[in-house]
């Protein structure tokens, strides 16, 4: 018999299937791996009044930090430079906010902006 053995096509068999699970294996080790999950976007169920004092003179905007807890509520808020009946008030609003609950903690932020009109315009 002049044509390949029954060992011959067999062992050529073997090569080529370890060949295609070494291709299998490397392609697998070279996928990038996964990003970091998409979070959704924080959603407010509710938030108590923000009430400033009468005497309370405070103008311009204040950007207030502040940690979304994964059960919802807030925390480590940090309110910059400004009247402290204003970062006062802020405080005590900002940590009245209820969000969905999260995964993990958030960072977030809001800014504060004063807006004053006469009445009836």
């Amino acid at each position: 018999m002049d044509g390949p053995t029954h060992n011959s096509i067999s062992a050529t068999l073997r090569l080529f299937g370890i060949a295609a699970i070494a291709i299998l294996i490397a392609g697998c080790q070279s996928l990038p791996a996964a990003g970091p999950a998409t979070r959704a976007p924080l959603q407010m169920i509710r938030s108590g009044e923000l009430t400033l004092p009468d005497a309370c003179e405070a103008s311009g905007s204040v950007v207030v930090a502040y940690t979304v807890y994964e059960d919802g509520q807030t925390g480590n808020i940090d309110v910059p430079a400004a009247p402290k009946c204003l970062q006062q008030a802020l405080t005590q609003w900002v940590a009245s906010f209820r969000y969905s609950p999260q995964t993990t903690q958030v960072p977030a932020t809001m800014e504060w902006l004063l807006v004053e009109a006469k009445k009836g315009s």
